[in-house]
């Protein structure tokens, strides 16, 4: 199944290579060259981090060991909770996780969703999104972080994992999603701070493992022995664009054939069209979704942000590394991150349906209230 995957966005890839030397005839050589100019942004957010993935992998087995042996857990789920996938969370976990089973798990399944999340989208949707749109995009951002630890239990049990293994290695992450809800529902503007924190130190750590690259790549010179060679982190960012040049395509199709279907979704759901194509973007980038957040009705806004905790990126960049480091396991997280996204929009709804429910109830004793006083 991951080889007919892969075969496919091939097949886009070689169609966007065509169309772009034929000077975009076909309107997808324009997706053919933004997969592959997605190489430089990559490259400053993603090499600093994989450089010293070594080094950060010694700090946090000496730091986070002792405790996690303690209470008997792996300590890849501490660095996956908070570091992307691609951005050193699946290096850090083949290189600390007790099993080949936790290095999929935290470095695949949780550094994808919840790593992914606290480290670059939250700071990302923080950066693009305005003020006046902050409460839909943290009452979204509950509903998928809530909606977390099912996702990764699910995962769990298809890896295999001990059941009474699963449910200690799971508990820190279901407390802190329990506290990161209590957060954004009575201290939003402090949960706001503390995401903008985090993506700043991990913006920091990446440039400052940039440097040290970027030192010994031109003058020779090594500050730190324990560092990844520069050609293996850009082999890892290099296939990423490529991937991309025939994702991008891959998702252009998908709306383009299944667009009557997607119309019939609108009425459904009770969307706007800019809803929509945010969604389906967010398949590829979570970009997509808060660059046009001011687009999007209130219903889309909770609903985007809520899928974008776990579902965003599922066909993007991510599927990339996945394909690049453990390609046999892209269905599972395909199937993990699509699962927990769409429970994340069924848990969005629910609270929408809720709230709108209690405003009719106010609305009617308001009205009648007035008519008494009439």
């Amino acid at each position: 199944m991951e080889s007919i995957v892969l075969y496919i966005i091939t097949l886009f890839f070689i169609l966007g290579a065509i169309d772009y030397v034929l000077g975009n005839k076909f309107s997808i050589g324009e997706e053919f060259e933004s997969g592959i100019k997605t190489m430089g942004p990559l490259a400053i957010s993603m090499v600093g981090i994989l450089s010293i993935t070594p080094l950060l992998s010694s700090i946090i087995e000496i730091v986070v060991g002792p405790i996690a042996k303690n209470f008997n857990i792996d300590p890849s789920i501490f660095s996956s909770s908070f570091i992307a996938i691609d951005m050193g969370g699946y290096n850090i976990a083949s290189n600390i996780a007790n099993s080949s089973e936790f290095v999929i798990f935290s470095g695949i399944l949780m550094a994808s969703i919840l790593g992914c999340t606290l480290s670059f989208t939250l700071p990302l949707a923080l950066g693009l999104v305005k003020e006046k749109y902050m409460d839909s995009l943290t009452k979204g951002f509950l509903c998928g972080i809530i909606t977390v630890p099912i996702g990764l239990f699910i995962g769990g049990l298809a890896l295999k994992i001990d059941l009474r293994s699963l449910f200690i290695n799971l508990f820190p992450i279901i407390l802190l999603s329990v506290i990161l809800s209590i957060g954004i529902i009575f201290k939003p503007k402090l949960c706001i701070f503390i995401f903008n924190f985090i993506g700043k130190v991990i913006v920091c750590i990446s440039v400052l493992g940039l440097v040290i690259q970027g030192i010994y790549s031109i003058i020779g010179i090594k500050i730190v022995e324990n560092i990844m060679p520069l050609q293996d982190t850009l082999c890892i960012v290099g296939k990423i664009s490529i991937f991309l040049g025939g994702a991008y395509i891959m998702l252009k199709f998908i709306k383009k054939i299944f667009g009557k279907q997607f119309n019939k979704l609108e009425r459904i759901f009770g969307v706007n069209s800019n809803t929509l194509s945010a969604f389906i973007g967010s398949f590829a980038s979570a970009i997509i979704v808060f660059d046009n957040f001011h687009k999007l009705d209130e219903k889309g806004r909770v609903i985007c942000s809520a899928f974008s905790v776990s579902g965003a990126y599922v066909l993007g960049g991510q599927l990339g590394y996945v394909a690049s480091v453990e390609k046999e396991y892209m269905i599972l997280y395909i199937f993990v991150k699509i699962l927990s996204g769409i429970l994340a929009i069924i848990f969005a709804l629910f609270i929408l349906r809720r709230e709108d429910k209690n405003r009719k109830v106010i609305n009617t004793e308001e009205a009648s209230w007035r008519n008494k006083l009439i």
